[in-house]
C-alpha cells in the first residue's frame, strides 16, 4: 500500500471526514474505530462490522460482501483517508488521518468509538486454533490496542473479553506463555468489571491463566492461580463437585514441580475423593489423576504404588478411549517404565512395543509421538544389553524426529542426547556395532557443522 496524501491540516482532515459522513456515514465510522486501533493494517471485513453490518443476510454471499467492502471504501480511498490495497482487502490509515481523529475526541468520545472499534475486531478474530495462528498473528497490533484501550478508556465488554481471550490461548499454542499470561490476565481484569469476582466464569478464567502458568514454568503463579481457583470454586460450588477436579489434578502438578511432593500427594487423593463422591470415577478426569498419582509415587521411589495406578490408569483410559488411542499409548508407556523398575522386563517390553504399536498405526512413522516411543524402547532395550535391537530404534526414532520436526528442533535435544550417549559408549567397546557408531557420531558432527 502506497501513501498518496497530500500534506493536510486536522481541520482540512475532519472537513473530508465530515463529507464522508454525510455521503457514505458507514465509512466515516470505519475510520473513527480504525484510529483506536494500532498503526497497522486491518481486513476489509473489518468495516463491514458496523452496525452490525455482518449480520446482513446479503453478506453471506462473499461476493456480496466485496462489493460492499468496495462500496464503502471508495470515498475513503478518493479523499487519501485510507491507505487500501483492493487486490489483498485490507486498508490502513495515513499517519496525519489518524492524529486528526483521535485528537478531535473527548475522552468519552474516545472511550465509545474505543468499545466500536473492539467489537468490530471480535468479529474479525477467529477461534484460538493452531491452524488459525498465522492471521491472530496478523492482528496482534489491534489485539494489544484492545488490551490497552480496556485499562485506559474502560472498554470492559464481552468482545473486549473474547478477544483477549482468544489471543491469549492462539499465543498460548504457539507456546509464547508468558506474552498469553499477559493477555489472559487482562482478559480477566475485564471479566471480573462485567461479572463481579465471584461469577463462575472467574473461576474458568483462573484455571486457564494457572494452566498457562504451568506450562511456562512459572510455578510461583500457576500455584496461586490453582488455590485462588480452588477457593471460588468451594465457596460458589456444592460440595465435591466434579468442577474442582482438574484443578486439584494442575494444583498437585505445580507442587511436585515445587517439590512439595507430600502436597502433590495430597492434592491427588482429593482428586479422587471429588470424583469417587460426585460418581465420576469412571471419567476422563480419573484417568488423568490416577497417571500422575503413578508418576508421582516413581518421583518419591514407591514403584510398587506406583504401578497400582499406572494399571488402573491404563485398564480405564482403555474403557473410555480404546485400545489404540493415544492416550492409552501413554498409559502403556507408564506402565511400561514402572514396571522396568520392579525387575519385570518381559512385562514391560509388551508395554512399550504396545505403546510404539499404537503411536506408528495413529500417527505413521514420521511423527514425534513415534519417534519418541522408539526411543523409549530404545533405552528399555540398551539396559538389557540388546545393543543391535537398540541401535535400529534408536535410529528408526531419530529419523522420525528430524523427518517431522526438522534439524535442530528444541524437541529433539534430549533424544539426540541419548542417542550420542549409546553411540559413544558403543564405538568405544569392542562391539561389532563400534564402527557404524563411530560413522553414526561422524553424520551428526558433520551435520552440526
Amino acid at each position: 500500500m502506497t501513501d498518496t496524501r497530500d500534506d493536510r491540516s486536522p481541520e482540512a482532515i475532519l472537513d473530508l471526514v465530515r463529507e464522508v459522513e454525510r455521503e457514505a456515514p458507514g465509512g466515516a465510522e470505519t475510520l473513527y474505530m480504525a484510529a483506536m486501533l494500532a498503526d497497522a493494517p486491518l481486513p476489509y471485513d473489518f468495516a463491514l462490522s458496523v452496525e452490525g453490518t455482518p449480520h446482513n443476510p446479503a453478506l453471506v454471499n462473499p461476493a456480496a460482501a466485496f462489493f460492499a467492502a468496495t462500496a464503502l471504501m471508495d470515498p475513503l480511498v478518493g479523499r487519501n483517508l485510507v491507505v487500501a490495497d483492493a487486490d489483498h482487502q485490507v486498508f490502513a490509515l495515513p499517519a496525519d488521518v489518524r492524529e486528526a481523529l483521535r485528537g478531535s475526541l473527548g475522552h468519552e468520545q474516545a472511550a465509545e468509538w474505543a468499545g466500536r472499534a473492539v467489537y468490530a475486531l471480535n468479529l474479525a478474530l477467529p477461534d484460538a486454533d493452531p491452524q488459525n495462528w498465522p492471521l491472530v498473528q496478523w492482528l496482534m497490533p489491534h489485539i494489544l490496542a484492545c488490551r490497552d484501550m480496556a485499562a485506559e478508556l474502560g472498554v470492559n465488554t464481552a468482545a473486549a473479553n473474547r478477544v483477549l481471550h482468544q489471543a491469549g490461548f492462539s499465543l498460548y499454542y504457539q507456546q509464547r506463555h508468558k506474552e498469553a499470561a499477559d493477555l489472559l490476565e487482562a482478559a480477566m481484569v475485564v471479566d471480573i468489571a462485567l461479572k463481579g469476582g465471584s461469577h463462575p466464569d472467574i473461576a474458568a478464567d483462573l484455571e486457564g491463566l494457572a494452566s498457562v502458568y504451568l506450562a511456562g514454568r512459572d510455578f510461583v503463579r500457576a500455584e496461586a492461580a490453582f488455590k485462588a481457583c480452588l477457593d471460588l470454586q468451594r465457596a460458589i460450588f456444592t460440595e465435591n463437585n466434579p468442577a474442582t477436579a482438574p484443578v486439584l489434578n494442575g494444583l498437585a502438578m505445580t507442587k511436585q514441580a515445587r517439590g512439595d511432593l507430600a502436597g502433590a500427594e495430597s492434592a491427588l487423593n482429593d482428586c479422587l475423593a471429588v470424583l469417587r463422591a460426585s460418581g465420576q470415577e469412571r471419567q476422563p478426569a480419573a484417568a488423568s489423576c490416577l497417571h500422575n498419582l503413578a508418576l508421582l509415587m516413581d518421583a518419591v521411589d514407591r514403584p510398587k504404588e506406583g504401578l497400582k495406578h499406572a494399571l488402573e490408569s491404563l485398564e480405564l483410559t482403555t474403557e473410555l478411549y480404546g485400545e489404540h488411542h493415544p492416550e492409552t499409548a501413554s498409559s502403556h508407556n507408564l506402565a511400561g517404565l514402572l514396571l522396568e523398575r520392579l525387575g519385570k522386563d518381559p512385562e514391560a517390553e509388551a508395554h512399550f512395543r504396545k505403546c510404539l504399536s499404537i503411536h506408528s498405526g495413529a500417527f505413521g512413522e514420521d511423527h514425534p509421538e513415534t519417534g519418541q516411543a522408539l526411543c523409549n524402547l530404545a533405552l528399555f532395550l540398551d539396559g538389557r544389553g540388546r545393543t543391535g535391537e537398540a541401535f535400529d530404534c534408536f535410529e528408526r526414532g531419530f529419523a522420525a524426529y528430524e523427518r517431522s520436526l526438522g534439524p535442530g528442533h528444541p524437541y529433539m535435544e534430549h533424544a539426540l542426547d541419548n542417542l550420542v550417549t549409546f553411540l559413544e559408549r558403543t564405538a568405544s567397546s569392542d562391539s561389532p556395532l563400534r564402527e557404524r557408531a563411530r560413522a553414526r557420531l561422524k553424520l551428526i558432527v558433520e551435520k552440526a557443522g
